[in-house]
């Protein structure tokens, strides 16, 4: 995950023919923010969870809730204006960086030990050479 978030930021730096990514409208820097949240978020639900439909539900969300957050504090904070496009831009980056989810293999759930059994074992072979 670490070297995914290193490529995107080297990617938004790196001169394409001539030209950086960070735009005048900055619609390229809310598409790759909202990758960024919405992948991180779902990678994280999903690795708790193990369902794909509810990392990926949860993970768009974020970045929408995060895009349209930055939309309302924009005036205050940043000297800007409310624009509806950032924020469409922001939710389409969450969609596609939660879809990191989809094609993720299903982990298996690990085998816990049963203790009671164990110790109920070793108490009543204990109980046997007592008696």
């Amino acid at each position: 995950m670490r070297y995914i978030i290193i490529l995107i930021v080297l990617f938004a730096y790196y001169p394409l023919y001539g030209q950086t990514i960070i735009s005048e409208k900055g619609h390229p820097e809310h598409v790759i923010v909202g990758a960024i949240i919405g992948g991180g978020t779902s990678y994280l639900v999903y690795r708790k969870t193990n369902s794909k439909l509810k990392a990926w539900l949860i993970g768009a969300a974020t970045a929408s809730a995060f895009g349209y957050l930055k939309e309302v504090v924009d005036p205050k904070w940043f000297n800007g204006t409310r624009s509806k496009k950032d924020f469409q831009y922001s939710v389409l980056g969450g969609v596609i960086g939660a879809s990191i989810v989809i094609p993720l293999k299903r982990r298996k759930p690990k085998k816990t030990p049963n203790i009671d059994a164990a110790f109920n074992q070793q108490y009543s072979a204990y109980d046997q050479l007592n008696n």
